[in-house]
């Protein structure tokens, strides 16, 4: 008889293993979910995975999402008591402040960083400070060029069309 109580107490406690092992997987998916951030205002929290899809909620800079599912170039992400899908390049696992500058970078994909070989045209992005206007005069620049510089500040682009400018050339979220 005690060969039996020991394959029938071994199978007992094989049984509460794998019990217990199918309830932490089970539970791991919820418990230890990923929580990222979103990196501009105006971000879309969309109804299927394409930026075509209707919008459910517009999320602000710095809102923390669960991402439920990761698939392709959008993430299935719960918001604010939403359920929906963010363009993946829209989040991020740092925590980020909740305003934003709404600047063109910003409207572009977030918080931008230059390198150093970029920060010549980064100037003319922020436009000429009076320090860069006189140098450029010492440089031998024409008032006319100045002029020029000066008037691109004034170009103002709205969120609404760079979105139509990326739908158009199927860029960013709107790529296939």
């Amino acid at each position: 008889m005690k060969p039996f109580k020991t394959v029938s107490s071994t199978m007992i406690r094989l049984s509460g293993v794998a019990v217990f092992l199918i309830a932490s997987f089970g539970l791991a998916s919820g418990v230890f979910a990923e929580t990222l951030y979103v990196k501009k205002s105006g971000t879309k929290l969309q109804a299927e995975g394409s930026a075509k899809s209707k919008v459910v909620k517009v999320l602000g800079k710095g809102m923390a999402v669960d991402v439920l599912e990761k698939s392709g170039r959008f993430y299935r992400v719960s918001a604010g008591g939403s359920e929906g899908f963010v363009f993946k390049f829209k989040l991020t696992s740092k925590k980020l402040a909740k305003a934003g500058g709404g600047g063109l970078l910003d409207i572009l994909g977030g918080d931008q960083k230059i390198s150093a070989r970029e920060s010549s045209s980064s100037s003319s992005i922020r436009g000429l400070s009076p320090i860069s206007e006189e140098h450029a005069k010492k440089k031998g620049i024409s008032e006319k060029d100045i002029q020029a510089v000066k008037q691109m500040e004034t170009f103002k682009v709205s969120a609404e069309e760079i979105e139509q400018f990326l739908a158009q050339r199927k860029l960013g979220e709107f790529s296939e």
